[in-house]
């Protein structure tokens, strides 16, 4: 019988602990957005295979161990017939 709250509090846990990590994650925003934040950097990536979404979803993971709460993407691409991405974004506090 005790087996039912241990269980409902490790499900709680899990959930807080998901929505924690997910209101910690830095947020996209654009150019006119950016303009009212205070920049702390900038954060690049390269070789990156995959797709546009692979090199972004990178540049995030990068904003995030820099300590950014936002991140602006200055440019993503493919440097000739390579499937390699690279790209390059400011990130903010």
């Amino acid at each position: 019988m005790k087996l039912l709250p241990t269980i409902a509090a490790v499900v709680i846990a899990t959930a807080s602990f998901s929505s924690l990590a997910a209101s910690l994650s830095p947020k996209q925003v654009d150019s006119e957005q950016a303009l009212n934040l205070q920049s702390i950097g900038v954060v690049s990536v390269s070789g990156i295979t995959g797709s546009t979404d692979d090199a972004i979803h990178v540049l995030k993971e990068k904003a995030a161990q820099d300590g950014a709460s936002y991140y602006r993407v200055i440019g993503v691409d493919t440097p000739g017939d390579s499937s390699n991405w690279r790209g390059n974004a400011e990130i903010y506090r």
